[in-house]
């Protein structure tokens, strides 16, 4: 389990970059405070174990709840272990973490006027209206640790890895940044169908979406658009990198054609719809959802009030037919 076969290295290193650090650091001190050894067990999961069902329905217990508990998390003096081994901290994790931070804190300062503080952006997220997957793909990006552009050029790699240190289609340096700088077009069509102001989307505005808020002439918040607009650039964000790495890894470099695209983008959307409107609660989520949705839907006008239960209610952007495509291949970082 990795909470203790990886509690040495966790410590060594101060707990840096590790996804909820402080839950981790505090269930580790609360063992320690017992006087007999803990024994952790691995148990089959949906294998009708007692135990293991009824912490499966305090997890569904948990996700239904409109608010978070507050979980303690202090620590007494005496279990506390504070700070990393230099040894086992390489100058360029903590390094990278912060250069990333301060992306976020001047991105969302310039699109927002305000400046967010740091925890304030890691708890924003662990937003509940991220998927898992693009969870841990903002707070890995963040922390720098993708192999990307220079990341390719240690000693230890072979030339043909150094070689991905730059985009084979233009020469730049690979990185994350570089990584994220397409596929913008569609988001900001759909965007535009209810806002006129798309915002500026550079690295640090899109692992800072969360922060993101938007109001009207009368200086009151838009219900939806901060919502809205933190689906748009994570999921395309996260479509990016999924496409990347199908790229790199499965088809030889081979860049995905304008059609695949376009219809990959459209297809993520909808199914980011479809698990909104299966995940909704009757009492909490419904409203929240309509007016996320509200003005970028196809056919809206001849849709419900309540659209929610609807089948194939889809994003109002067209799929792409292959005599649409025109030229073989998008311009790709």
């Amino acid at each position: 389990m990795a909470l203790t076969r990886n509690k040495k290295k966790w410590e060594n290193q101060g707990y840096i970059g590790l996804a909820k650090k402080d839950l981790n650091r505090a269930t580790l001190a609360t063992m320690r405070q017992k006087k007999r050894t803990t024994k952790l067990k691995w148990v089959k999961g949906h294998s009708g174990h007692e135990t293991n069902e009824g912490a499966d329905r305090k997890v569904d217990e948990g996700a239904k709840k409109p608010t978070h508990d507050e979980i303690p998390l202090d620590i007494p003096p005496e279990l506390t272990v504070t700070g990393a081994k230099l040894s086992s901290m390489t100058q360029s994790l903590a390094e990278r973490t912060k250069l990333n931070i301060e992306k976020i804190k001047a991105e969302v300062e310039d699109a927002c006027g305000f400046r967010p503080t740091e925890p304030k952006i890691w708890k924003f997220m662990r937003s509940k209206d991220l998927s898992r997957q693009i969870r841990n793909f903002l707070w890995t990006t963040t922390h720098g640790r993708y192999v990307v552009g220079t990341h390719w050029l240690r000693d230890s790699n072979s030339q043909e890895e150094k070689e991905r240190a730059n985009c084979q289609h233009c020469g730049k340096v690979d990185s994350m940044e570089h990584i994220l700088s397409e596929i913008w077009r569609l988001a900001k069509e759909l965007w535009t169908k209810r806002n006129p102001d798309w915002p500026w989307t550079g690295l640090g505005m899109i692992l800072g979406s969360c922060l993101a808020t938007f109001k009207d002439t009368n200086d009151k918040i838009i219900p939806g658009d901060a919502r809205l607009y933190r689906i748009l650039l994570t999921e395309s964000a996260y479509l990016i990198w999924k496409l990347r790495g199908e790229r790199i890894m499965q088809k030889g470099g081979a860049h995905p054609t304008l059609l695949e695209i376009h219809n990959r983008w459209i297809k993520a959307m909808n199914a980011r719809l479809k698990m909104d409107c299966d995940m909704t609660h009757p009492k909490y989520e419904k409203t929240t959802v309509l007016k996320t949705w509200k003005g970028v839907l196809k056919d809206e006008d001849q849709l419900p009030d309540d659209w929610t239960a609807a089948s194939g209610v889809l994003v109002d952007i067209q799929p792409m037919r292959q005599q649409e495509g025109g030229r073989e291949r998008e311009v790709w970082g």
